[in-house]
């Protein structure tokens, strides 16, 4: 049996889904941007607050009250959020933990790129190793966090290309 055997064919094709962003929670909004900015090149709007009352049961957290950023770059839209009430834990997860998620960024200067994420506060996950298959085969790349924990894939793509 497939996975596609066991959902009902019209959650996907009866409705219009369009994707919007993808949010990470961070115990430090500025430093989040800072990173997210200086680093790997996003734009940020101004930081925002949201506290009022539908919040907390839009996002399912009573008493919500957070701090949030929206950056744009690359073709993307990511949204930082900070609780202020209520904080929550912060946690780690294993790159395997189901559950986690990751940013891919297809770059030029990979080791560059590599050294000014550390200096920014980044960790490695894992080493700069050569992909020998998928779409991406004959590139390489590696798994890095940003000062938060926030997975980053980084795969290099020949200069050359990135000139197209």
């Amino acid at each position: 049996m497939s996975m596609t055997d066991t959902i009902p064919r019209r959650a996907a094709t009866s409705r219009t889904i369009t994707f919007g962003h993808t949010g990470f929670i961070t115990p430090d909004i500025e430093r989040s941007v800072a990173f997210w900015t200086q680093v790997l090149g996003f734009r940020a709007e101004p930081i925002g607050e949201r506290r009022a009352p539908w919040l907390a049961s839009f996002i399912g957290v009573p008493g919500a009250h957070m701090r949030l950023a929206h950056l744009f770059g690359h073709g993307a839209h990511i949204e930082f959020i900070q609780f202020v009430s209520p904080p929550g834990e912060a946690i780690r997860p294993a790159a395997n933990q189901p559950g986690a998620a990751h940013v891919c960024l297809r770059v030029t200067r990979l080791p560059e790129l590599r050294q000014d994420i550390l200096d920014a506060g980044g960790a490695l996950q894992g080493e700069v190793s050569e992909i020998t298959e998928g779409i991406a085969r004959g590139l390489r790349g590696l798994f890095m966090r940003d000062p938060h924990g926030i997975l980053i894939e980084l795969v290099e793509i020949p200069e050359e290309i990135s000139d197209v």
